[in-house]
């Protein structure tokens, strides 16, 4: 096989006329211009009409590299033998390469290693670049298999010198591609995001190298982006099968994302077709397999798919074996995946109100959307946003940077201490299409569902803009209660009910109040009415000017931060909810950026969705309404609020009519037992 820089030129230039000779030369061109594109089958063609026309062993060659690329070992091992004997210099040395690219695939990669070495001499002596990138490509992946991730990211970083120098930029970012692969072993998913993008953007054709579109998937499902996945694996699926390739993990891939889903064996699609793309019952045994062997989150995967096919006590030991081995792997993993699934599948096995409590809890440990350390490229990429966003520009292709940055970037360690409150708890849990309520007092708990959710927050929204009295039946009878709401719970007014409510996102976000400290005051643009002013002369501290850069800084370390600006709820990503400044938004993955969040946060304008934002970053409480506030009763509200705010709960009963309610830890002093695992509750 001869290079073949512009493939599509070649196959528009060339003719097979002439000579017998001639001929033969065409037909090889446009062979192997056709193998660069991907066409397989027309690939074949050419080479086996140049093959009968005139039995030359290079087609025998081109032909071995042919069924070896779709996976048909043993025909191609039959094409070597037969070119073998024939082929002398150059062309042995190449037919070896070919050799060392199937021992790739063998259990032993140190023969692929020892043999694709020995050719690697070879091909630098003969000056081949081309076939030397072919060997090194190989011998990277025969490392890959060692274990040998710093030589095999030498082999490719090497190959794709080669692959520039000669002129082929396409394989060239196929290596990069590979070098992305590498990243991925070693854990590095952050790279590994980036070098598949930088691969993409250098050329590397996924039409003819499908496989590529399978590691993006990969990558993206370990980095908990199930959605963007399943796009890349439903045209991967396509291009394979048109190019007669195999790739075995595909299947697993597939599997993951059903299982993701939380569905082991969805039905088959209507076309036959398709059913190798989808998870087929028995394939719960394959993936199961994969518990013992493999990287950690695979590993993970397996004891998932063993939880999915076992009995009720089988499943819930897989998921605790499956959480043991990610939390033994903590350090070096990246995302959430598949830790919810894991405690996802346990919760909808939870019967007694102590599991349903404990499960609850382990599935909200980690944070819907992971949040990031301080990250330079993560925080310009944010300032990219906002001006784009302000000049309305389209900002889908910026979200999706950030999400991917955020997503890819090991969250900061964090010491998560769960302070178990010594006050009546009730903790909604959503699962599966339904809600039921844990409610423990003194002790004791009880568990019950929760008919019609959204119909009892539409209920009692409706009674608080009406100015009726807001009752329910959700709250056991007590002062102070703590409430962890879930689903469409999230938007009850929950401060309008008679006892004081402190609402968590997660148990283990109670935290005790600390010392007092300064009081920043930030006021948003376009506003009709601010009472800021008038507050900062009251209580003190100082006022902020209204710039992203400038409220971060001032919120670090902060006792009370206060802002009064416009709020915008991202539907489905609420780290992308934002309160406007004067210098464009600020996000929940900017709140995501502090290292000493305020202790309370007051937001006093409209919804903004940012209340869990600050509350995952560590600030103590929040004092947010669910409902828009009319400005001209925005100044008496926050002056009560701020004359009662060294209490929280009790600052947001007492404007509990326009909608506020108090998120987190709402008490003035400490009222926790010791710290503990969970809450010690007998069943009722």
């Amino acid at each position: 096989m001869s290079a073949s820089a512009d493939p599509q030129a070649t196959i528009a230039t060339t003719e097979v006329r002439g000579t017998r000779a001639e001929r033969a030369d065409a037909l090889h061109d446009l062979s192997i211009a056709h193998v660069e594109l991907g066409h397989l089958d027309v690939a074949a063609r050419f080479a086996r009409r140049g093959l009968r026309l005139c039995g030359e062993a290079r087609f025998h060659l081109t032909l071995a590299w042919i069924d070896l690329d779709r996976g048909r070992r043993g025909q191609s091992l039959r094409h070597l033998d037969l070119a073998t004997p024939h082929l002398r210099g150059r062309e042995l040395a190449r037919a070896r390469c070919l050799r060392g690219l199937h021992l790739c695939g063998s259990a032993e990669p140190r023969l692929a290693i020892a043999e694709l070495t020995s050719v690697i001499r070879e091909l630098r002596r003969y000056g081949d670049e081309r076939w030397l990138a072919n060997a090194l490509v190989g011998r990277g992946i025969a490392r890959c298999s060692a274990t040998k991730l710093t030589e095999a990211e030498a082999d490719f970083a090497a190959a794709q010198t080669v692959l520039q120098a000669i002129g082929e930029p396409g394989r060239a970012a196929m290596c990069l591609h590979n070098r992305g692969f590498v990243a991925m072993l070693t854990g590095d998913l952050p790279l590994a995001l980036r070098r598949y993008e930088d691969a993409a953007k250098a050329g590397l054709d996924s039409t003819s190298r499908p496989e590529a579109l399978v590691d993006r998937a990969e990558a993206l499902l370990a980095a908990g982006l199930t959605t963007e996945a399943r796009r890349l694996l439903t045209p991967a699926l396509e291009l394979l099968r048109r190019c007669n390739r195999h790739v075995p993990e595909l299947a697993v891939l597939s599997a993951r994302c059903a299982l993701r889903d939380g569905d082991p064996a969805p039905a088959l699609r209507s076309k036959r077709t398709d059913v190798e793309f989808m998870l087929a019952a028995g394939e719960l045994d394959a993936v199961a397999a994969h518990r013992f062997r493999g990287p950690v989150q695979t590993r993970a995967l397996g004891w998932l798919a063993q939880a999915r096919r076992s009995d009720r006590r089988g499943a819930l030991a897989a998921c605790r074996a499956g959480l043991r081995l990610l939390d033994e792997h903590r350090a070096m993993l990246t995302g959430d995946w598949p830790r919810r699934e894991l405690t996802g599948h346990a919760l909808g096995l939870a019967r007694t109100a102590r599991e349903v409590l404990h499960w609850a809890e382990q599935h909200r440990a980690i944070p819907p959307s992971p949040l990031p350390p301080p990250n330079a490229e993560l925080a310009r990429t944010l300032t990219a946003l906002r001006r784009t966003r302000a000049l309305g520009g389209p900002v889908e292709a910026l979200e999706r940077d950030v999400r991917r940055l955020a997503l890819a970037t090991r969250p900061r360690e964090t010491k998560e201490t769960v302070a178990v409150p010594d006050l009546p708890l009730v903790s909604f849990v959503f699962h599966k299409g339904h809600m039921r309520a844990v409610t423990v007092v003194d002790g004791r708990a009880r568990l019950r569902a929760i008919p019609e959710p959204a119909e009892l927050v539409r209920t009692a929204r409706l009674a608080l803009r009406a100015g009726r009295a807001v009752a329910t039946d959700l709250l056991p009878e007590a002062d102070e209660v703590i409430v962890v709401p879930d689903g469409v719970l999230h938007d009850m007014p929950w401060a309008a009910f008679r006892p004081k409510v402190h609402v968590l996102p997660r148990l283990s976000c109670w935290h005790p109040p600390g010392g007092a400290a300064e009081r920043v005051w930030i006021s948003g643009p376009t506003l009709t009415h601010t009472e800021v002013p008038a507050l900062q002369r009251e209580h003190g501290g100082r006022i902020v000017g209204s710039t992203v850069e400038g409220a971060l800084a001032a919120f670090e370390g902060a006792g009370i931060a206060h802002i009064a600006a416009h709020g915008h709820v991202h539907p489905d990503n609420p780290l992308f909810s934002y309160l406007e400044l004067g210098d464009g938004p600020l996000y929940g993955y900017d709140i995501a950026r502090l290292e000493l969040p305020p202790e309370i946060v007051v937001l006093s304008a409209c919804e903004s969705g940012l209340a869990r934002a600050f509350l995952d970053a560590g600030t103590r409480a929040v004092i947010a309404s669910v409902l828009p506030v009319p400005d001209a009763r925005v100044s008496a509200a926050m002056a009560e609020v701020h004359r009662l705010v060294g209490h929280p709960a009790q600052a947001a009963k007492a404007v509990a009519h326009l909608g506020f309610s108090c998120y987190g830890t709402g008490t003035r002093v400490a009222a926790c037992r010791a710290a503990a695992n969970e809450v010690p509750v007998h069943n009722a």
